[in-house]
């Protein structure tokens, strides 16, 4: 979507060293009808662009302020059409000069200021034609003598100077003469005419045409003098622009919290200000903002992709702005993006070395193994022979080669802490650029001028003062302790990116000389996304519907033949994209004789149970495609005279070994053909109603064609062929039936669909069923449905069938009334019940700080623990045996926060050669699904040994390798490590001696039982069932 565009005063306050900040103006042109520029020449080549005196038809220019010069003969016309055409979509400097009023301007300065014109393809709601984006970098530099002025500076930034666009030839000719200026418009020019002959282009640029067009663009800018003797009115207005400090050396800023839903689809954020007023939070909050760095017209401001690519962000040419001699300007701090930029990067990708990205970080979150693919940078929208490595400044110098910040490797780990030279990044150490990009954004939002504009007090900066992180409830303990190192790294390489730490040392742990400035946010990961959806319905039940009065609330729900009606039992069915989470929670209302009848009250939660399964959205989005999608792709391939359909599909978009360009075409084919119309029929079954008759608003069949459904552009031609390709060599009379993939009919048949959700067509319906059963158990008052697919009629059909509650008691929160203070609300109403983990982690962040007015919620009750109670192999259904089953009724520590392995003969991991996979569950009960958490293998050494080893007990045993586990204690590092595990013995029954070298354990949560790389279906294109 497009940015709203902010009406500044005349003077915009720019936040200082605040990183690249962007100012978004609209217009409205028609290019053809345009004035074109006729332009006179000067000494030294250069172009002057001629104004006109409307009374007598004149033109001149100003040699001096209130100085005419008429010319009779402009030495160049150029039309305004060829050179909007020519820099669509294009990074030129501009000339920002520092103003000294009324007329005088200082030669600087000149490298900080760039703009972009966009033509877009449909006219904004306001009908302007075109956007302009303006951007700045706010870093200021020293000032020396007999230096170019290049970027504010301290000085600058003490004295409250003004900066203002420079655009007639005293002002700014000296910056048209700049070397790196002209080489940059030249090079445009180069670049928007390829086909012309190479001796005629030298010539136009000789004759100055770049020039020409780049004083037609200005002069969109200009304001009109009064020698013109005209009453037009500007094209947009530039306002002027001033830098104030970002510390609290003149003014103390405003802290800012970020509470962020990673989830592994999707993700979402909040900023939350805290301004002087009691209760300002529910007030002065706004969603987290995601400005696309490849089109910066368009920013994001719903819950985007959780997907990360490797991609370098170029404000224009960045090998001639070093020409300047500023080395490092408009230089982005982190070299991945994130949401639909990132989808559009992935699906776009040309290259075939290595890899650029992964659908979702979290879901690798457990694998810190070196990635011997190696990262490349995706090129999809640069011009370039192949894919660079994604390794570019600041992070080159600040990581090592696999991903890991060089501050956090410890001097005596086997890591090397050099800087990365290939990148062989760990794919966990993903979700630290991911978080890195997020984080940049953010930093970037809080400060840009239009959001400081609408929540007030535009002079004051804001300071990041702490970041919440939302978990599933299910999450192990040890994976939560990687989010935290993650999001730990992710802001210590920003700061240090940015300039704000220059030490070697943890910046969480920094010497007093080398304390960041500004002040690292404090990070919390302790709320969980199911327990938060709860907070959200209790808040607006309770503050909204109840008038602050919890007693009334909870008497009014509690079941009829409750005694106790101070208490209520809240359970929450949370369906992301990657784990289905359940929650059951006690609240109870603690009051005194005090009190007595008083909303003055508070509410504490107790968990009663909590559980998780790997199988959700995604998995939803699977069986959808190899279900309803794919058949019609069958057909046509059946049709067209395919001898096979079944094994062209195995080849095309299956499991089967590929060359690497096959690998990335068959990505790309699931990316722009398959999971879009997925999901193209997800959102129509959102809005169906089982209910209702057939009718234009709902309808129950809906037939189209792929190009129907996706667009004209949805399948780029290497895609296509790659198709068309594999039919052509099985179809020798192709001529006879011709084949388009984006031609392929397809019928959405939602009743069918619906059939599927309430049968066995969908495998998350044996989840939910086993959830179902629990809630049962625990004479709930009330059943949340929170997470986007819990919108599917199907879902909800399923759960009011196994009828866990009566139907009245299950509340989908999708279309649930809370009000205006619902950051995400539509109407007043949830209308994504994804955000709800956002929203209720920051209900528990104000309630946390008592900034949270008529509402108590003792948030500290909330505490997390292991979900470990027994431990042991699993098979590839996830099924754990009970004579699989090593540890029985793990218990807790004191404070619930560590497990304790009991020790004895009897709790050892047999390992007969091959990989054990080893997992856990919280009930006694074999039916009940495990949850993967490490894999036992044999290292090099150790098979060595296994194979020579000879059991000698003369009964014609086989060799067995016996391993003992124990809890890692690190009670030294940063974060919440209870559940993470360590051989602590190895024995064996053979003549070998075995030791701890010998075994290598292995966190890895990933569902399904394939080993090696582990590659999710959105990663590697495989769809086709086997």
């Amino acid at each position: 979507m497009l940015p709203e565009v902010t009406q500044f005063q005349d003077v915009v306050p720019l936040v200082n060293d605040t990183g690249v900040q962007f100012v978004d103006f609209a217009l409205t042109l028609e290019p053809r009808k345009e004035t074109g520029g006729e332009f006179a020449k000067l000494a030294d080549d250069l172009l002057v662009r001629l104004l006109t005196n409307e009374e007598d038809g004149t033109t001149f220019y100003e040699p001096e302020p209130n100085k005419v010069e008429r010319v009779s003969k402009p030495y160049l016309d150029m039309d305004m059409e060829s050179s909007l055409a020519l820099l669509d979509r294009q990074w030129v400097p501009i000339p920002f000069f520092r103003h000294m009023p009324p007329h005088r301007f200082d030669e600087g300065p000149s490298n900080w200021s760039r703009l972009r014109l966009v033509a877009l393809d449909t006219p904004d709601v306001d009908g302007h034609t075109h956007r302009m984006t303006i951007a700045f970098d706010t870093r200021s530099m020293l000032k020396r003598e007999g230096t170019a002025y290049l970027a504010p500076n301290e000085e600058d930034v003490r004295s409250g100077e003004t900066f203002k666009l420079a655009l007639t030839p005293h002002e700014m000719g000296w910056f048209m003469d700049l070397a790196w200026v002209k080489e940059w418009l030249n090079d445009l020019y180069r670049e928007g005419h390829p086909e012309m002959d190479q001796n005629e282009l030298e010539d136009d640029i000789k004759a100055l045409h770049p020039q020409a067009h780049y004083l037609n663009l200005l002069s969109l800018l200009w304001k009109p003098i009064p020698a013109e003797r005209t009453q037009r009115k500007p094209k947009v207005r530039v306002p002027e622009v001033r830098l104030v400090g970002k510390d609290a050396s003149q003014k103390t800023p405003i802290s800012v919290d970020l509470v962020l839903d990673v989830g592994n689809s999707r993700t979402c954020g909040i900023l939350i200000e805290h301004h002087e007023q009691s209760g300002s939070g529910l007030k002065q909050n706004y969603v987290l903002e995601l400005r696309d760095l490849v089109d910066p017209e368009c920013v994001y401001n719903e819950p985007f992709e959780s997907r990360v690519e490797f991609s370098q962000t170029f404000f224009g040419k960045d090998h001639l702005s070093v020409k300047s001699g500023r080395h490092d300007a408009f230089r982005w701090p982190t070299i991945a993006r994130v949401g639909g930029e990132a989808g559009r990067l992935a699906s776009r990708r040309r290259g075939t070395e290595g890899s650029t990205g992964l659908s979702s970080p979290k879901r690798y979150l457990w694998d810190g193994s070196r990635y011997t693919h190696g990262w490349r940078f995706n090129s999809a929208y640069v011009k370039a022979d192949k894919e660079p490595f994604a390794t570019a400044a600041p992070f080159s110098n600040l990581i090592n080669e696999r991903g890991k910040a060089i501050y956090a490797v410890m001097r005596d780990d086997e890591e090397d802490d050099l800087p990365v030279f290939k990148p062989h990044y760990s794919r966990s150490s993903l979700m630290t650029f991911m978080l890195s990009e997020v984080l940049a954004q953010a930093l970037m939002q809080i400060n840009s001028p239009a959001q400081r504009s609408r929540q007030g007090n535009i002079d004051v900066p804001r300071r990041l003062r702490s970041i919440i992180l939302t978990v599933p409830p299910a999450m192990p303990l040890a994976e939560r302790s990687i989010l935290d190192e993650r999001m730990r790294e992710a802001v210590g390489l920003i700061w240090q990116g940015m300039g704000w730490y220059q030490g070697e040392d943890d910046p969480f742990e920094p010497v007093e000389a080398d304390a960041p400035s500004p002040p690292l946010p404090k990070i919390r990961v302790e709320w969980d996304e199911a327990t938060c959806g709860q907070l959200v319905y209790l808040y607006t039940e309770i503050n909204e519907n109840f008038a602050g009065h919890p007693e009334e609330f909870f008497d009014t729900l509690a079941r009829p033949e409750k005694q106790q009606r101070d208490r209520i039992t809240l359970a929450s069915i949370d369906i992301g994209g990657g784990t289905t989470d359940l929650v059951i929670t006690d609240y109870r209302i603690e009051s005194d004789e005090r009190s007595g009848n008083s909303s003055n009250v508070h509410i504490v939660p107790e968990q009663r149970f909590r559980d998780g399964f790997r199988i959700a959205g995604d998995d939803i989005l699977l069986d959808v495609i190899q279900t309803f999608v794919l058949k019609s792709f069958e057909e046509a391939l059946r049709l067209t005279g395919v001898s096979s359909p079944d094994a062209m599909m195995s080849r095309l978009l299956g499991g089967e070994s590929l060359s690497a360009q096959e690998q990335v075409l068959r990505q790309q084919l699931n990316l722009q053909v398959f999971t879009p119309l997925g999901l193209k029929l997800l959102s129509y079954y959102e809005n169906f109603d089982p209910q209702e008759k057939e009718s234009e608003e709902n309808p129950h069949v809906i037939t189209a064609t792929y190009r129907e459904l996706l667009g004209d552009h949805a399948a780029s031609e290497a895609v296509r062929e790659y198709v068309h390709g594999a039919v052509r060599r099985d179809v020798k009379n192709l001529s006879a039936t011709p084949f388009e993939l984006m031609d392929i009919p397809i019928t959405f048949n939602l009743p069918h669909v619906h059939k599927a959700f309430l049968g066995d067509g969908i495998n998350i319906g044996k989840t939910l069923g086993a959830l179902c059963e629990v809630i049962h158990q625990y004479s709930c008052d009330m059943l949340l449905l929170t997470g986007r697919p819990s919108r599917l009629p199907g879902i909800q059909a399923f759960l009011r069938k196994m009828l866990p509650l009566p139907p009245g008691r299950i509340l989908p929160m999708q279309n649930y009334r809370t009000g205006n203070w619902y950051p995400f609300h539509s109407n007043g109403e949830i209308d994504d019940p994804k955000s709800t983990a956002a929203v209720g982690a920051m209900l528990c962040l104000l309630c946390d700080q008592l900034d949270l007015p008529s509402f108590y919620f003792r948030t500290q009750e909330l505490r997390p623990y292991s979900l470990i109670r027994h431990l042991g192999s699993i098979d590839n259904n996830n099924v754990m045996k009970s004579d699989d089953v090593v540890y029985r009724d793990i218990k807790a520590n004191e404070n619930g926060t560590a497990i304790e392995l009991p020790e004895d003969d009897e709790t050892k991991v047999q390992v007969r050669g091959g990989i054990v996979r080893l997992g856990y569950r919280q009930l006694d009960a074999e039916r009940w699904v495990a949850s993967p958490l490490y894999t036992l293998e044999l290292t090099e050494s150790g098979k060595d040994k296994y194979r020579e080893a000879v059991v000698n007990d003369g009964n014609g045993n086989q060799p067995v390798v016996e391993v003992e586990l124990k809890v890692v204690d690190k009670k030294d590092k940063v974060g919440l490590i209870s559940d993470e595990l360590k051989v602590s013995r190895v024995s064996s029954n053979t003549n070998k001696s075995f030791s701890k070298s010998d075994i290598n354990l292995q966190l890895n949560t990933m569902i399904d039982a394939g080993l090696g790389d582990s590659n999710y279906w959105l990663d590697s294109g495989s769809v086709k069932r086997k």
